[in-house]
C-alpha cells in the first residue's frame, strides 16, 4: 500500500510534534518574566550589596528559575523524542533524529536561559 501526503504528513508530525513544546512555551514564559512576576517571587539575579559594601550572596533567583525550566522541558523533550525514535525505520536514520534532537534542544534551552536572563 502506497503512502499519501497525508499519512506521511501524520508520521512526520506524529515524530517531530515535541520540537514545538519550545516555541509553544516561548511566549507565555516569556510574558511572565517580562511582567517581573518570577523576580517579585524569586528575587533578581542582580548582585546585592550590604549597607557597609559587602556582597549578599543570592542563593536561588530568577535566573536560577528560568535555567532550571528550559532544561526540564529540554529533557522533556529528549525523553519524547526517545519514545517517538521507534516511528523511524532504519539506525542510522534513529541515531541522526536522536542527535538533532539532542543537540538542538540544549541549544534552544542555553539560548532561551540568555535571553531571559535579569541583569
Amino acid at each position: 500500500m502506497k503512502m499519501t501526503t497525508f499519512d506521511r504528513l501524520q508520521k512526520f508530525f506524529r515524530t517531530y510534534w515535541q520540537t514545538l513544546i519550545f516555541p509553544a512555551l516561548y511566549f507565555p514564559y516569556r510574558m511572565i518574566n517580562d511582567h517581573r512576576v518570577i523576580v517579585d517571587w524569586l528575587g533578581c539575579g542582580c548582585p546585592k550589596f550590604d549597607e557597609q559594601g559587602l556582597y549578599i550572596e543570592n542563593d536561588f533567583n530568577a535566573n536560577n528559575f528560568t535555567s532550571m525550566f528550559w532544561t526540564i522541558i529540554a529533557v522533556n523533550v529528549i525523553s519524547i523524542s526517545l519514545y517517538n525514535v521507534k516511528n523511524l525505520s532504519k539506525w542510522r536514520y534513529r541515531v541522526i533524529y536522536m542527535t538533532t534532537i539532542t543537540i538542538g534542544s540544549i541549544f534552544m534551552a542555553i539560548r532561551f536561559c540568555y535571553l531571559m536572563q535579569w541583569n
